[in-house]
């Protein structure tokens, strides 16, 4: 069965562009939709917990994948 796994990475987009290393979420979502919204969700999360001036002062991004996941 295939069930994806949510990665997420922070980027500072300042010069040349650095990311983290990635955020790998435990759960595992049934369908791609699944896993893109909660991208979204834990994105936004990530960004109220950075705040404002952080994200604006390093020009923060967040990029994500949902890598397919093989389960029994």
């Amino acid at each position: 069965m295939i069930k994806f796994t949510l990665l997420l990475w922070v980027c500072s987009f300042l010069g040349e562009k650095a990311c983290l290393s990635p955020i790998q979420y435990p759960t595992l979502y049934n369908t791609w939709y699944e896993c893109s919204r909660a991208a979204l969700k834990e994105s936004s999360a990530l960004f109220s917990r950075m705040g404002y001036k952080y994200v604006n002062d390093n020009r923060i991004g967040i990029k994500y994948h949902c890598q397919i996941t093989e389960t029994s």
